[in-house]
């Protein structure tokens, strides 16, 4: 694989999952003030999706040996792993937050 494919699917990862980490946190500021938080999660979740399709396809690629594992491609898996976990923190907290 040529190394222009590989970093535009290692940014495009990064891009999306640091959207989504984004919206999460946001969903939580606005669930704070009373806010619109659930289209920011829909759209933090929207961007998620597309950050785990992307890494899907690259990993396939990675099984057929088209791309080679690399630096770039572990920080994006790192940065969408912790989308991942601030996700799930953001929904926990929202919940307490509407229990209030």
């Amino acid at each position: 694989m040529n190394e222009n494919v590989y970093e535009s699917i290692c940014f495009q990862i990064i891009s999306y999952a640091g959207t989504a980490k984004s919206c999460f946190l946001e969903a939580i500021e606005a669930a704070k003030t009373g806010s619109d938080y659930i289209s920011l999660l829909k759209e933090g979740n929207d961007a998620f999706q597309k950050a785990s399709e992307i890494h899907h396809q690259a990993l396939q690629k990675d099984t057929n040996r088209e791309l080679e594992l690399g630096l770039l491609l572990m920080h994006a898996e790192t940065i969408l792993s912790s989308a991942e976990t601030i996700r799930d923190l953001a929904n926990t907290i929202i919940m307490l937050i509407e229990k209030k």
